[in-house]
């Protein structure tokens, strides 16, 4: 542990490069960490995000984090903050890591003791490679059921809910000793558009959002969360002229004054579209650190993996030293971010844990699975449980050309390259040998085979792409046209959110797994084959 006159020591001796160096916690592309070495060396940075496109494996990873902390040590005797996006629906080391269902089914289980068990596997799995900060829990209120990018990364729709998960996941990180992260500060849940791409508004009072999107912030605050993560959204009954990322009303006001946080406040990406098209970066850079941001995050995200991504990042610190030696940022204002960034590296974070058991690995993978098998939902009972004979039919509903871009090089996302469809087919052909498959593409030339069936599960899938939509278009249209033909025998498997319903009868029968993640497609499998009970409770609204 490090008295606080020792971290204040420590900063006295930093020039205004370490000094701006540690405002920073910034990506690089590919699995070389010699590429992001010449910023270590200059600036002493405060960390880095890392993603797949930097680690696919435990031991490609924990290699990783090694150079990356003797890098760090070497030239400023001080741990990096190694932070990454396992977040259930998101994730890192994919396949080898186990993300869970994600945060929706977890929300559907409606038990905060798995959600503390499959936010402390992420801990022990992310901690035994050296990553050291989970950038979760996702902490937004689902309130929209059009959302472009929250959808299954959230824990649902219900304030209440939400909050006792988020309380649940912060815990269950900390149980391991990692750090962890709510997020989007104030709240992303309501938007319709994504901030990878643009700037989106909530149009919300301060009232309003203190009582929904707020609760489940307050709830990962007082679990002793120790980072929150901005978001780049308007509130205009709050802050009429700048995003949260930007806005002291809603960072230094609302998230240290009301609500008391004390901890490290984290911008999210400003390399995204929300920020990059509307500001200069350098200069964005310096409105968020004003604003009350403590460490600027810039993940690349490859939406421009062309350019020159050292020199993006060498502008944005350049013009952090000059205001720190100008005084346009005043000394006690960065005194105090660097009280907190090395308060949190020297007393709160681990840099690293033992490779796990095979025991271990077991353990986690048996967390796994009945998190899986707890989000499954009976929203709506029609043909259930399934006929004990006779020939079944699992029809795939998204045309093969809608997976394409499921894992794109962008930095970010599901990194997941299987489609739901295929695990399922696998598991519940390898279950039921009276069961028949059907490609989107060949539903044209089945009519029969669905005719003769005494049951038709037709699955759908859905996928939160960063910037990118997942194409669902044709995938609804043929849902609908079985609804109409063979209503009365179908079935439908929703390996995604249940607001989909909105666009279907109320008499078709629809199991969700909320989640589109292999272990869910696995669980899905063995529901059906075997009749297992299910017992989720919908964290969403389905009717309106």
């Amino acid at each position: 542990m490090a008295a606080m006159y020792e971290i204040d020591n420590l900063i006295s001796k930093m020039s205004p490069s370490q000094k701006a160096g540690q405002l920073f916690l910034l990506a690089y592309p590919g699995k070389d960490p010699d590429i992001i070495k010449p910023l270590i060396d200059r600036y002493g940075i405060c960390g880095c995000y890392l993603s797949q496109d930097n680690a696919e494996t435990f031991a490609e990873a924990e290699g990783l984090t090694e150079k990356l902390q003797a890098m760090s040590m070497t030239a400023q005797n001080l741990p990096l903050l190694l932070g990454v996006d396992q977040e259930g629906a998101w994730g890192v080391l994919v396949p080898e890591s186990h993300t869970g269902p994600g945060n929706l089914a977890l929300g559907a289980a409606m038990d905060g003791d798995i959600v503390f068990q499959m936010y402390q596997a992420f801990g022990r799995e992310m901690l035994s490679v050296g990553f050291n900060a989970l950038l979760s829990p996702c902490s937004d209120v689902n309130s929209n059921p059009h959302s472009p990018i929250i959808g299954t990364r959230s824990f649902g729709e219900f304030p209440e809910r939400v909050a006792g998960c988020v309380k649940a996941a912060v815990a269950g990180a900390g149980a391991t000793g990692i750090l962890s992260t709510v997020k989007h500060f104030p709240g992303h849940g309501a938007t319709e558009i994504d901030t990878h791409r643009l700037i989106p508004e909530v149009n919300k009072s301060m009232d309003e959002i203190m009582n929904s999107d707020l609760l489940p912030f307050r709830a990962g605050i007082e679990a002793g969360v120790k980072i929150v993560m901005t978001s780049h959204i308007k509130f205009p009954k709050i802050d009429p002229d700048h995003p949260a990322t930007l806005s002291k009303k809603i960072l230094l006001g609302l998230l240290r004054g009301t609500m008391g946080f004390s901890g490290l406040i984290l911008s999210d990406s400003m390399n995204m579209g929300a920020i990059r098209k509307f500001y200069d970066p350098a200069e964005s850079t310096l409105l968020a650190l004003k604003a009350g941001v403590d460490v600027v995050m810039i993940c690349e995200e490859h939406y421009d993996h062309n350019e020159n991504y050292l020199k993006k990042q060498l502008d944005s610190i350049e013009i952090v030293r000059k205001a720190i030696e100008t005084g346009d940022i005043s000394e006690t204002e960065v005194n105090e971010k660097l009280r907190r960034i090395l308060d949190l590296k020297l007393n709160h974070m681990k840099v690293k844990e033992p490779v796990l058991s095979s025991k271990d690995r077991a353990e986690i993978i048996d967390i796994e699975n009945r998190a899986a098998h707890a989000g499954f939902t009976l929203v709506q009972k029609g043909l259930w449980p399934l006929p004990g004979t006779g020939h079944i039919v699992c029809v795939n509903a998204t045309p093969r050309s809608s997976y394409k871009n499921m894992v794109n090089v962008r930095g970010i996302g599901p990194n997941q390259a299987k489609p739901a469809f295929d695990t399922f087919k696998e598991a519940y052909g390898g279950l039921e040998k009276n069961a028949g498959f059907v490609e989107y593409d060949e539903i044209i030339n089945s009519a029969r085979l669905l005719e003769k069936a005494v049951a038709i599960i037709v699955v759908t899938e859905d996928y939160p792409l960063p910037g990118e939509d997942f194409d669902k278009e044709k995938q609804q249209e043929l849902v609908k046209k079985l609804c109409t033909e063979f209503g009365a025998k179908l079935i439908i498997l929703g390996l995604r959110s249940s607001y989909e319903l909105l666009d279907y009868p109320e008499s078709v029968t629809y199991l969700c797994a909320y989640s589109s993640r292999t272990c869910s497609a696995q669980a899905a499998a063995e529901i059906i084959a075997k009749g297992v009970p299910v017992s989720g409770t919908a964290p969403v609204s389905v009717r309106f």
